[in-house]
């Protein structure tokens, strides 16, 4: 394929995962755990590619906030009007920028773009991203003195990004959260507490919770256990914020509804199975990952009178077909029915890929070979290399 531009590689974790900043990277990389490395692959090819660390339990909005400072430079800012309903800092850290130029024109008069990928949460990460590039936040802009209003929140920047794609993603929120529902809320204070515990030692600096605007996890200090606690009750009884709520089919459709496609950029979605059907029941399959036996069956069973049937019940261990296929309500094509692949691909669409065998950790290279993983991603790459930049 011919190469028809060569922005930076934006890939974003989901999740309980890491990027580069966070110590446990350097040992498993999220985006090659076990075998290979995707963003190594993807630099081998001559391109720019990032793995930053958004945080494992961090809300899509706040995500979306670390992501742009990390990316463009200079301190997060996660929205005055946002940050006092929440109750958190609206201030986190200081970054100097993947990409400094990003939005800015080059010397041919071009705006520099990146393109993103996102793996499960970090779909509705990026999604959230475009958003608020294109829309901007109005409860930001009428809350907030116009010179002390962070760019993000302007709107106007669509054309900043080349393509969005996806992987595993969970577009339409998950099952698991509605089959386990009186699990969810002493599963986040039990992992939150274990932020808590965890401040100030090296496991704080190995496993970065990256939630210090919360108050209640630092890499710097012991966070008091009254204080650290109370924290983690009101964060947990939020809907916005509360990665939980947000993974949950009701949350995913309620906090992402407003997002859309935009004409300048390409998507994709790449999806996976590994279960099979028999006698009307969803089973899971062998070749999924041990430790997501577990909870593969929680989404073969459950059904609801929307979540139903076995787009919904088919899943990749974590997440349903049906979830992450495409975002609902937007407009999309099946890839294999397009003659010429590459070419015949168009802007503002999602372009779903055949469904594939692989597990929800697949596309983290578990239980895949270094070449083959590997090529994977150069792949993603290529794709959206070979398509034009719309200007």
């Amino acid at each position: 394929m011919e190469k028809l531009n060569n922005y930076p590689v934006i890939m974003v974790h989901g999740f309980l995962c890491w990027g580069s900043e966070s110590k446990i990277n350097a040992f498993f990389p999220c985006f090659g755990m076990w075998h290979g490395n995707g963003r190594e692959a993807i630099m081998e090819e001559g391109q720019l590619c990032f793995t930053p660390h958004v945080g494992p339990f961090n809300g899509m909005r706040d995500r979306a906030c670390i992501l742009y400072a990390m990316i463009k430079g200079g301190r997060v800012d996660f929205g005055k009007v946002h940050s006092e309903k929440m109750g958190h800092d609206r201030y986190g850290e200081t970054y100097p920028g993947y990409v400094p130029n990003w939005g800015e024109l080059d010397e041919a008069g071009k705006i520099q773009k990146i393109n993103l990928i996102g793996h499960s949460f970090g779909t509705p990460t990026i999604r959230t991203l475009i958003h608020l590039l294109a829309e901007g936040d109005p409860d930001e802009i009428a809350g907030t003195d116009p010179d002390d209003l962070s760019d993000l929140f302007k709107g106007g920047k669509a054309k900043w990004v080349h393509s969005c794609t996806t992987l595993a993603g969970t577009h339409n929120g998950v099952t698991l959260p509605d089959a386990g529902r009186p699990l969810v809320n002493p599963m986040a204070k039990m992992l939150f507490k274990i932020g808590r515990m965890t401040s100030g030692t090296w496991f704080s600096r190995f496993y970065d919770f990256k939630m210090e605007f919360y108050g209640f996890t630092s890499k710097e200090k012991k966070i008091p256990r009254d204080l650290g606690n109370q924290r983690i009750d009101f964060l947990v009884n939020h809907d916005e914020d509360n990665i939980y709520y947000e993974l949950s089919t009701s949350g995913a459709t309620a906090l992402l509804n407003k997002t859309k496609t935009y004409d300048n950029i390409y998507y994709f979605s790449y999806y996976g199975r590994r279960t099979r059907r028999k006698f009307g029941i969803e089973y899971p399959s062998k070749d999924i990952w041990l430790p997501l036996r577990v909870f593969s069956p929680f989404e073969c069973l459950y059904r609801d009178a929307t979540h139903k049937g076995e787009a919904w019940q088919a899943n990749d261990g974590i997440v349903n077909t049906a979830a992450a296929h495409h975002p609902d309500g937007q407009p999309f094509v099946e890839f294999a029915d397009l003659k010429n692949g590459i070419a015949d691909v168009k802007p503002g669409i999602w372009n779903v890929m055949p469904v594939e065998w692989k597990d929800h950790t697949s596309y983290m290279g578990v239980g895949e070979t270094d070449a083959g993983y590997n090529e994977y991603c150069k792949t993603l790459a290529k794709n959206v290399n070979a398509l034009p930049a719309i200007e």
